[in-house]
């Protein structure tokens, strides 16, 4: 029988797996539709393929990895219609959140949300897309915290695994993409840093529907390569 101390390593060691398999799938090292194979994982983690299979269990559950009728398992594949669905939700709850949030910043948060904007400026103009979306992230995460909305954070925390894994397409993609978020980023923060926050809901709205065009435009790109690499 486990004592207190072996279970807890045991538990670190099934949330080490699983957070390092998750961040493999969200940043695109595992890709969409891509075979899952334990003894791979169990060889690049080392570690026994028990926690590997509990680990993928959970994605499972999480829909970040299928199970096929065979019962062999790939990464969950990326589509137009769920992306769609995903950031037309989030551009309803953060345009609320960016609304709330303007009425409740502090000149501290204000000064916090201006260095966020910053540093996604700055890696923008120095072509750094994943830095870009670190800080992006950063700075609706503060967003969400401003906005003391508990419902909405909610929400959009229980779909934030599939958010980030869908809204690294673009920027990480395409420089491009990566400098028109960081002036979206910059133009939302003058509203905030102004108190209106009518614009501030309007352009979050709109930089989300900017990131789904982004995500759009990356997937079908992803979807032409399978039909080709198929024939």
């Amino acid at each position: 029988m486990l004592n207190s101390s072996q279970m807890n390593r045991r538990l670190s060691t099934k949330d080490f797996v699983y957070f390092e398999i998750k961040k493999k799938i969200i940043e695109g090292i595992l890709a969409p539709d891509q075979p899952i194979n334990e003894e791979y994982l169990a060889t690049e983690l080392n570690i026994s393929r028990t926690p590997i299979r509990e680990a993928l269990q959970r994605l499972e559950i999480e829909e970040l990895i299928q199970r096929l009728p065979n019962g062999r398992l790939k990464v969950a594949p990326i589509s137009i219609q769920e992306v769609g669905e995903i950031f037309h939700v989030r551009s309803l709850l953060e345009g609320l959140i960016a609304r709330e949030a303007t009425t409740k910043a502090t000149a501290n948060d204000i000064q916090k949300l201006g260095q966020f904007t910053q540093l996604i400026v700055t890696a923008a103009n120095n072509d750094r897309g994943e830095e870009v979306v670190y800080y992006g992230s950063e700075f609706h995460s503060y967003l969400y915290q401003i906005s003391k909305n508990k419902t909405a954070n909610k929400i959009l925390n229980q779909l934030n695994d599939h958010i980030s894994r869908y809204r690294r397409l673009g920027p990480i993609k395409n420089n491009e993409r990566s400098r028109k978020a960081a002036q979206e980023h910059q133009e939302m923060f003058e509203a905030i840093s102004n108190k209106n926050p009518d614009k501030a809901e309007k352009l979050m709205r709109e930089h989300i529907n900017n990131s789904l065009k982004a995500a759009v435009h990356t997937i079908e790109a992803h979807l032409q390569q399978n039909i080709d690499e198929n024939n």
